[in-house]
């Protein structure tokens, strides 16, 4: 029997042995782990290695990237992924020209600034100058001629107006081509009051831009039907249009 219980005895041991070395094993091993994660993050968020080396603007001109990377502040020389893009990009819509901003940060030390510009859609006077205006109706890029190939959009130029601006945009932008070809402008007082100026000079009051399609076939209707010109038309209510002798 004691032969017996020294062989039993013995078999403890070793394996006792063998899972305190695993034990071990796996400390070492979770030791080293950490020490990569450690040496992994502090290589990311501080080391110089991928830091910000390079800013490239896209989506405008070449005269303009200078003045978008001047804006955005790009901190050159900090890790890539400590660069705060949110505030970048924020900087970077304070532009008037600037509709939208993407961030990419392209490892090891790049950060790119897509830039998607506004596009024009009516040209808005404003004295002896010219704004071009968007479809929000932001008004930008003052210049002393229109853009080109945009139509005219007479509207207040007032911060307050920009809901005005945007309806007027909108009215303008959405004429069937019937009567877009014997339009020469559109006025718009506010958001309810825009009105269409004909090539001969006769005021279209439009209203809203609501049920465009239907005010449109209202005023061919009315054109049709008149054998003097009259001064204007109101089709602000399609059902009931009025001709304005």
């Amino acid at each position: 029997m004691s032969g017996t219980r020294s062989v039993s005895a013995e078999r403890f041991a070793a394996r006792l042995r063998q899972r305190r070395k695993r034990r071990v094993g796996l400390a070492l091993l979770a030791l080293f782990g950490a020490a990569v994660v450690g040496a992994g993050g502090w290589l990311v968020g501080w080391s110089s290695v991928l830091a910000v080396q390079d800013v490239r603007i896209t989506g405008v001109e070449d005269e303009k990237s200078d003045e978008v990377s001047a804006v955005a502040e790009v901190p050159i020389g900090v890790p890539l992924i400590r660069v705060d893009s949110g505030e970048v990009a924020d900087r970077v819509r304070g532009l008037p020209e600037v509709g939208d901003v993407r961030i990419k940060r392209s490892w090891p030390s790049t950060l790119t600034i897509a830039v998607e510009p506004r596009i024009a859609e009516a040209a808005v006077p404003d004295g002896s100058r010219w704004w071009s205006v968007d479809e929000s109706g932001t008004l930008f890029d003052r210049s002393d001629q229109p853009a080109d190939g945009v139509p005219v959009l007479i509207a207040p130029t007032e911060d307050s107006a920009v809901l005005a601006r945007a309806i007027g945009v909108e009215v303008l932008t959405g004429l069937p081509a019937r009567v877009e070809e014997i339009v020469a402008s559109v006025e718009v007082e506010s958001a309810a009051d825009v009105r269409l100026i004909l090539d001969d000079d006769v005021t279209v009051r439009w209203g809203t831009a609501d049920r465009g399609e239907d005010k449109a076939a209202a005023l061919l209707a009315l054109i049709e039907d008149q054998e003097e010109q009259p001064s204007g038309y109101d089709v602000s209510a399609p059902d009931r249009p009025v001709v304005v002798p």
